[in-house]
């Protein structure tokens, strides 16, 4: 597996900060009542932003540069997919104060959308590089 490029490695730390810092608001914010809402919007289109840079760069280079990464978008996946069932959960368990805001779902799907399509070009290259 070729090494992973200075530029490339940047661009993975800063999805992985920015996503830890997005849960991290979507916690608070749940926890909260909805107190920090506001901050919402904006770091999710942040994250979003970001990773869809990160994900079509690497796509781009699996398709034009023979990039064979190894980093994978399931455990993102499931970090994004356990917070969603955790504060369902806990909606249903400490009452309906505790609300799950229209922009931490649209975010989950979002990231979910990414994944697939990132899978489904990685399938495709290989089916086509046959």
């Amino acid at each position: 597996m070729p090494k992973q490029s200075r530029p490339e490695k940047i661009w993975r730390w800063l999805v992985n900060i920015w996503m830890i810092v997005t849960c991290a608001v979507v916690v608070v914010d749940f926890f909260s009542f909805g107190r920090y809402s506001f901050l919402l919007s904006p770091l999710a289109l942040l994250y979003i932003s970001l990773l869809s840079v990160y994900v079509t760069s690497k796509e781009f280079q699996r398709w034009f540069l023979s990039y064979q990464g190894h980093h994978p978008g399931e455990i993102a996946v499931f970090i994004w997919t356990a917070l969603i069932i955790m504060m369902i959960i806990l909606n249903g368990w400490l009452g309906k104060e505790y609300r799950i805001s229209q922009e931490v779902i649209s975010t989950y799907l979002t990231i979910v959308s990414i994944f697939i399509v990132s899978k489904g070009s990685k399938v495709f290259y290989r089916l086509h590089s046959r």
